[in-house]
């Protein structure tokens, strides 16, 4: 079996030993902005701060469903490899 790909120190640091409990922390701030952000905008903002508010609450979210997802397994439940991500050159 191949050892996992890691692309970003963030990824090698969430596989080693207290990546569970730095997933669950990552994910409690993740969780704290976005609802910092969203109170925010629940108060009323102006056009510009309530853009960068709503952009900061979802991104928050995107980044809480990220960590919730986890590394995608190297191998399918048969035991083959798992079909290569979609290529997307914006992620480069």
């Amino acid at each position: 079996m191949n050892a996992p790909i890691t692309l970003t120190e963030l990824e090698e640091r969430l596989a080693a030993p207290g990546g569970a409990e730095l997933r669950a922390s990552l994910s409690r701030r993740m969780a704290a902005l976005e609802a910092a952000a969203r109170a925010q905008l629940e108060r009323g903002l102006a056009p510009a701060a309530f853009q960068n508010a709503q952009a900061l609450a979802d991104a928050a979210r995107a980044a809480q469903e990220v960590l919730a997802t986890g590394s995608p397994p190297s191998l399918s439940a048969a035991g083959a490899p798992a079909a290569p991500l979609p290529f997307n050159s914006l992620s480069r």
